[in-house]
C-alpha cells in the first residue's frame, strides 16, 4: 500500500484490496474474514503484476476489465470510458419521466461500454434500443455487454459519427428517449486530469474541442426531429455548460428545459421535451 501511496495513487488501501483479491479470485469482504490465508505463487505472481500497472497508472477498472454501474457489473477496456457514478443520473432522470412498463424507443449517442444503454433497457423490459458509437472496438465491448446481460435481442449497434446512421429519414419521430454523455472537456483542460484519464481513457470520448462543447452542440439540432411526441433528450455535461446547453435544447424547441445537479451539487444533466 504504501508503495501505490508513494506513486501518488489517490486510494492505496482500496486499491490494493481489489487487485489482492482479485488475483485470489475471492470478494474483497474474504481478505478480512481470513486476513492469514496463504497466497500461492502463482496468486503472488498476478497480485505483483496487477500492483505494477497500477503503479504505472492504469486504472483498476481496466486492470480487472469490470466497473459497476447502476445495478449491474459491466466489462469495460481501454477502448472506453470507464463509466462514472454521475452518469447514473441519465438513467434515473429516464425513470423519473416514464413509468417501466413503457415500451420506449431508447437511443444512446455515444454508446461506449453499453453501460447506460444496457442498464435502461433492463429498467424498461418492453424497451428497444439503438446504440450509435464511432469506435468499432467500443461497438464490441457494447456488444459483449449486452449479450452478458441478456438485453442483446432488444440492442441495435451502428457505427458512425453522431447521428449519421439515423440519416435517412425513416426514424423521424421514432424514439422516446435519446441520451448521450458525450465529450464535453476542453482541450486545454483534459491535461490538468489524473494520469488515469489523460493516459489511459481514450480521447475521443473525452475531448469536446476548444471550449469542450464542439460535439455536443451538433446534437440537439439533429436530434430533435427524430423524438416523438413527448419524446426525452437528455445530456450529459460539464459543471460549467449548463446554462449554454440549455440554450441549445430550447433554440431546437424542445420544452420543459431542466438542468439536473450531480452529488457534488453541481450541474451535470441538461433534459428537454419535444411537445
Amino acid at each position: 500500500m504504501p508503495w501505490l501511496q508513494q506513486r501518488g495513487i489517490e486510494s492505496p488501501r482500496l486499491d490494493c484490496d481489489l487487485l489482492l483479491a482479485e488475483a485470489l479470485g475471492v470478494e474483497r469482504l474474504a481478505l478480512f474474514l481470513d486476513p492469514k490465508r496463504p497466497v500461492a505463487g502463482t496468486e503472488l505472481a498476478t497480485f505483483k503484476q496487477f500492483m505494477q500497472r497500477r503503479a504505472r497508472r492504469e486504472p483498476v477498472a481496466y486492470i480487472l476489465r469490470r466497473r459497476q454501474f447502476w445495478r449491474h457489473e459491466f466489462l469495460v477496456t481501454s477502448d472506453v470510458l470507464i463509466p462514472r457514478p454521475e452518469t447514473e443520473l441519465l438513467v434515473e432522470t429516464v425513470l423519473d419521466f416514464f413509468p417501466q412498463s413503457s415500451p420506449l424507443t431508447i437511443l444512446e449517442v455515444g454508446v461506449g461500454s453499453g453501460a447506460l444503454l444496457c442498464s435502461l433497457l433492463l429498467e424498461y423490459p418492453e424497451a428497444l434500443g439503438v446504440g450509435i458509437d464511432l469506435s468499432a472496438a467500443a461497438l464490441r465491448v457494447a456488444e459483449e455487454n449486452g449479450r452478458r446481460l441478456g438485453c442483446w435481442p432488444r440492442m441495435t449497434l451502428w457505427q458512425g459519427d453522431l447521428l449519421a446512421p439515423l440519416s435517412s429519414g425513416q426514424y423521424q419521430g421514432h424514439f422516446s428517449v435519446i441520451v448521450a454523455n458525450l465529450p464535453y472537456i476542453a482541450a486545454e483542460e483534459l491535461q490538468s486530469l489524473q494520469p488515469e484519464v489523460v493516459q489511459w481513457e481514450p480521447r475521443l470520448a473525452l475531448e469536446g474541442g476548444t471550449d469542450g462543447l464542439a460535439v455536443i452542440r451538433r446534437l440537439p439540432g439533429a436530434a430533435c426531429p427524430l423524438l416523438a411526441e413527448g419524446g426525452l433528450l437528455a445530456l450529459e455535461i460539464g459543471a460549467t455548460q449548463g446554462d449554454q446547453v440549455a440554450e441549445m435544447l430550447r433554440d431546437t424547441g424542445l420544452q420543459e428545459v431542466m438542468l439536473r445537479l450531480d452529488y457534488g451539487r453541481l450541474p451535470r444533466l441538461v433534459s428537454g421535451r419535444r411537445i
